[in-house]
């Protein structure tokens, strides 16, 4: 590579002869340093040219670069000229000042334009040029004045902006000529070597092809990397140092563009359609009011929001202004805070058009939480944001992007349209993001990067880039070159596979429930870190009981696949606020507390947790849950050989998605799931039905473990110490009659798919608040003598499947237990 590089040298960039004219006036000694002629040679002086520090003639070579040529320095001293140069490091404006004389002629003075100067009450002379210096962010407002100033004259105009800073008023930079200020390259560095005699005589070739190798990885300079480089004693050590400087791609400075990040993920293409009606709009094709004119990027930590959001400030071609509630509260006090908030949206303004970035919007908060003493000082400050919101919508130029980790946190009112356009979720990254991050960072077969790119799934960006930066430097103290199996042990050395099996079959558990049930369309399962993830689009539900009671299911359905197939759950289901468990939990409160779909009937207790202080409520809860894992173990019962199937390539993958989940799903077969199952059990087994309906649920429950252990002979007596009474036998005599009888009956609503009817499903659904109601009478009796309360169970349970599709019953069925049981001893 070398060698094919020295043998084809690239041509020199167009702007070195200026940038040599330019280092020779500024070493040509000034007016004020040149010594009397008698008197030099009196002392032997000679008029030599100024010895420029290595600073300087680094500075001047990116003006050069910046500017081009000597027609762009003609074109910015014309009458009425504005000229805009920016992106300047603050600590390089200084030497920048300096320089500039060197680009005039002989006859042209410069005159810099500051706050406390007074107005000019004369028109300055043909040969001046105004200068204005933006050096810092926040400083724009100062600048007005000499802004006004410079443009009430047809003297040229040049302002100088530092990176980071932004004019007091856009419009100017609408009509001014733009430079950006010259990164630091390869080119720029040989000229620097060039200007400073550091060249070797022998072997330049070669040398400038080393140092072109050594900016092939995309680094991001500044002039401190480039003044520790020239003290490398040679260039190979120089190059080397060089090559150790920052890189791009990870450098928040210097971010990729979209057209750089694989994948087409929902928030990869709404990044790409935001940039595709700015520039639409930039072209004058739209209007600002048919555009997208902001987003929110939310999900977890370590995905790459912030990151997504500065690759599209790049794609668009705009600068990009940050913020954020953390840094703006830094300011001071309340008062500090807002000042800071709105320098940061009026900074936006001023450099549209722009991208406002604004991280951790979590921060904001939500005026509808009880803050106590501080719900005064977050009212201000939602209050204060949204009127920023407005008003930056209707100013043209400026698009919001911003970015959270948990939606659930902020202010309705932040989030309505109008303030944010599009909602995101950004999800840990998938195979083909991952191997898009690997390309750029690894010089490896394509092959061997898909194989990675599967072992990363699960990692969020930014632990993929810490495992490359680990395995680096494990390599790198190993004194070995780092390759795939490297980066794959390294990878692997954290897994278990039996954990990773279990995750397998939770996940694939929740996507065979979801699909049986109709509740929408599984579009990607994935093993990550600490657990997996399962991502459906939800069908429209109309918040029925029979919908929430599927949505208990589904979310239910990992336990169940865990328990079907490894014998016990785990924890995996519980845990953080976003889990099976909470998610669960809190919808079985809400169909009792808030859906008016429960035993309390149409009341709404509100969001309070002290309604979980119930027994009874807790108990009712509690009942919802169990009976939706029992439901998804029947649905998945049928398909278990298809679950572990589907787990085992999960595993083997870590990821399915779109086309590789199709022909699973498809293998599912719902009549399975919805007919009873006819296969025989052994003597003395109870006979178990395998129908979906909720009759089958009442299987489940404690009571009538007794009476399946013995079924079908329905006169034996459960085994007991004492020899069973009357009422007792009655109810086994009974509990065979109703369970015959709805043995045919769930025969006949499966084969006409009664559940899948509206009334079907309204009548189990009945069952399912009857069977809540029972809990409520054994709690209410729970002081009973155990014999007594053990035989009530029975009885209850009898009695829920002899009237269980009736809802007069449940206003009876107190009184029959009254009735049927006999009297306590």
């Amino acid at each position: 590579m070398t060698a094919s590089k020295s043998a084809h040298p690239s041509p020199a960039p167009a702007w070195l002869p200026f940038a040599r004219k330019l280092l020779h006036r500024l070493r040509e000694p000034t007016g004020e340093a040149l010594p009397d002629p008698e008197l030099a040679a009196e002392l032997g002086l000679a008029s030599e040219p100024a010895a420029l520090t290595p600073r300087t003639l680094l500075t001047a070579l990116r003006l050069a670069a910046s500017l081009g040529g000597q027609a762009a320095v003609t074109a910015a001293l014309r009458p009425g000229a504005l000229t805009l140069l920016r992106g300047i490091p603050a600590e390089d404006i200084p030497l920048l000042r300096h320089v500039l004389p060197s680009l005039l002629p002989g006859a042209w003075r410069i005159r810099e334009l500051k706050p406390d100067d007074g107005a000019p009450r004369e028109h300055p002379g043909a040969t001046t040029l105004h200068l204005i210096t933006v050096a810092a962010p926040g400083r724009g407002d100062a600048l007005q004045h000499p802004l006004i100033a410079g443009l009430d004259s047809a003297a040229p105009l040049l302002i100088l902006l530092a990176a980071g800073a932004a004019l007091p008023d856009a419009r100017p930079g609408r009509h001014a000529v733009i430079h950006e200020f010259a990164p630091i390259g390869a080119d720029l560095v040989w000229a620097l070597l060039e200007a400073l005699q550091h060249l070797p005589r022998q072997g330049a070739a070669a040398d400038r092809a080393l140092l072109r190798q050594a900016f092939d990885s995309g680094l991001h300079l500044d002039s401190t990397d480039v003044l520790l480089a020239l003290r490398a004693p040679t260039m190979a050590e120089l190059a080397a140092r060089l090559a150790g400087s920052p890189v791009a791609p990870g450098d928040a400075a210097a971010p990729p563009t979209l057209d750089s990040l694989t994948g087409d993920g929902p928030a990869l293409q709404a990044a790409r359609h935001l940039v595709e009606d700015l520039q639409l709009w930039r072209a004058g094709r739209l209007e600002w009011s048919e555009i997208t004119r902001s987003a929110l990027f939310y999900g977890p930590p370590g995905t790459g929001k912030s990151w997504l959001a500065q690759a599209l400030a790049a794609s668009a071609g705009v600068s990009a202004i940050t913020g954020s509630f953390g840094e703006w509260q830094a300011a001071g006090h309340l008062g500090e805070m807002l000042k800071a908030m709105r320098r940061t949206f009026a900074e936006a303004r001023a450099r549209a058009p722009a991208l406002l970035i604004l991280d951790e919007l979590d921060a904001v908060g939500n005026r509808g939480d009880n803050a106590g003493p501080n719900q005064n000082y977050r009212v201000q400050v939602i209050n204060a944001f949204l009127a920023l919101m407005d008003e930056i919508a209707r100013a043209p130029g400026v698009i919001v992007v911003a970015t959270c980790n948990h939606i659930d946190l902020i202010d309705p009112a932040v989030l309505r349209p109008g303030r944010f356009d599009l909602r995101v979720e950004v999800p840990l990254p998938d195979a083909a993001t991952l191997a898009g991050v690997l390309r750029r960072h690894l010089a490896l077969p394509e092959a061997e990067i898909s194989v990675l790119a599967r072992h990363c799934v699960g990692l969020s960006l930014a632990e993929c880039d810490a495992e490359l930066r680990a395995a680096r430097g494990a390599a790198r103290r190993a004194g070995v070159a780092l390759d795939a199996a490297g980066l794959m042990a390294r990878l692997d050395a954290g897994r278990d596979p039996a954990i990773d099996r279990r995750v397998a079959l939770h996940e694939c558990g929740h996507a065979l429930v979801t699909t049986a049930l109709g509740r929408g369309t599984v579009q990607r399962l994935a093993l990550a870190g600490s657990g997996g993830t399962t991502r459906i689009a939800r069908r429209p539900q109309a918040g029925l009981i029979a919908d929430h009671t599927d949505l208990l299911a589904e979310l239910m359905a990992g336990r169940a696949a865990e328990r079907l197939v490894l014998g016990a759950v785990s924890a995996g289901a519980g845990g953080p606020p976003d889990s099976d468990l909470a998610l669960a939990t809190r919808v079985a409160l809400d169909l009792e507390t808030r859906y008016g779909l429960g035993a309390e009937g149409p009341l709404w207790f509100g969001d309070s947790a002290a309604p979980m202080r119930d027994p009874a409520l807790r108990a009712r809860c509690r009942r919802h849950l169990e009976t939706a894992e029992a439901r998804a173990a029947a649905l998945l019962a049928p398909h278990r050989a298809l679950l572990e199937d589907m787990a085992a390539a999960l595993v083997t993958r870590r990821e399915l998605s779109d086309d590789d989940l199709t022909p699973w799903l498809q293998r599912l077969d719902l009549e399975v799931a919805a007919q009873p199952s006819h296969s025989t059990k052994s003597a003395g087994a109870p006979v178990m039905p395998q129908a979906t309906t909720r009759r089958d649920l009442i299987a489940t429950l404690p009571g009538l473990a007794v009476l399946l252990a013995t079924e079908p002979a329905a006169g034996r007596a459960p085994p007991t110490a004492a020899p069973p009474r009357p009422a007792f036998q009655a109810a086994q005599r009974a509990w065979h009659r109703a369970w015959q009888r709805y043995r045919a009956q769930d025969q006949i609503s499966a084969a006409h798919r009664f559940e899948t009817t509206e009334p079907g499903r309204a009548a189990l659904a009945r069952m399912d608040a009857l069977l809540v109601r029972i809990d409520e009478i054994e709690a209410s009796l729970a002081k009973t003598p155990a014999r007594t309360r053990a035989e009530l169970r029975i009885k209850i349970e009898i009695l829920s499947l002899d009237g269980a599709l009736r809802p007069e019953f449940q206003d009876a069925v107190r009184a029959d237990v009254e009735r049927l049981l006999p009297p306590a001893p």
